[in-house]
């Protein structure tokens, strides 16, 4: 076997290896430690080199898989089926299971059934898997959008509950030399009672807030925004100190942008499959 060979060899293996890895953790077999190039010793004495392999405990029994992986063009012989029954026979106690890429003959199709062997293929989907399920998926995306401009801009008021007597004085006093303090800025963000900010800057957090999809275009519209534990920093008179926000009036409009599709092809985005011989039945996708 040339050096190109081997490494695509070796490469199949550790894809198996991955594959088998991610199965046993999605049933929640976490105890497993699946091994790639495991040396065993048989009854016989005899080493046998395993590409893939892991063992477990359940129920107080210890459960043992051995895979033998060739990445062949064509499909397996018998030769090579009778092979891998010797080591798992030699091993004893154990599942085996042989991966391939593309098939195996009916010569050893029927011995591995007889013996108990599993028979997988790994190989990227072809035109005939995808027989009956979803491969492509077409998205029309039509956006509405709450509207930012000099014409029609994006008004945010703040409604604020000062703590204290003195605090909401100081808060009208400050009010009214500044109207402009209860109103949001795009700059913003909200703080929570230890100071800290606790939401993005409002120019992304108020578009998150807005029923966009449930009006018409045009405007404008009025929505409320109930908040508690929110808070902004501000100077009344005696320094910097906290305010709490209890809500948010935004004022907006809604403008319908040209759509445009979206498709997801699933076939650039799964790697690989495990397909079982005998059902054809799909049992792993891997993404890229």
């Amino acid at each position: 076997m040339d050096k190109g060979m081997y490494a695509e060899a070796i490469e199949y293996e550790l894809l198996t290896q991955a594959i088998y890895r991610d199965i046993l953790a999605r049933e929640g077999v976490s105890t497993a430690n699946v091994q790639h190039n495991v040396s065993i010793v048989g009854r016989s004495g005899v080493e046998h080199q395993v590409d893939v392999y892991w063992e477990f405990k359940q129920a107080g029994i210890t459960h043992r898989v051995l895979i033998e992986c060739k990445n062949y063009a064509s499909n397996l012989t018998l030769e090579k089926a009778r092979n891998f029954f010797a080591v798992v026979h030699d091993i004893g106690n154990c599942i085996g299971i042989m991966v391939t890429k593309t098939g195996y003959q009916s010569g050893a199709a029927t011995f591995c059934k007889h013996y108990g062997l599993a028979l997988k293929l790994l190989r990227k989907p072809t035109e005939e898997d995808w027989e009956g399920r979803i491969k492509e998926i077409h998205i029309n995306m039509i956006p509405r959008v709450p509207v930012s401009s000099e014409t029609h801009p994006i008004i945010c008021n703040l409604y604020l509950r000062p703590d204290s007597e003195e605090q909401d004085v100081r808060l009208k006093n400050a009010n009214r030399q500044n109207p402009e303090l209860v109103r949001a800025n795009p700059s913003m963000r909200f703080l929570g009672k230890d100071g800290l900010p606790i939401t993005e800057e409002l120019r992304w957090w108020i578009p998150r807030q807005l029923n966009v999809l449930e009006r018409e275009d045009g405007g404008p519209y009025k929505q409320l925004v109930k908040l508690t534990d929110h808070y902004i920093s501000e100077n009344l008179g005696n320094g910097i100190e906290l305010i709490q926000v209890i809500g948010v009036v935004i004022d907006y409009y809604v403008e319908t942008l040209p759509s445009h599709q979206v498709v997801i092809d699933a076939t650039e985005t799964v790697s690989a499959i495990l397909k079982d011989f005998v059902s054809g039945e799909w049992e792993h996708v891997r993404a890229t």
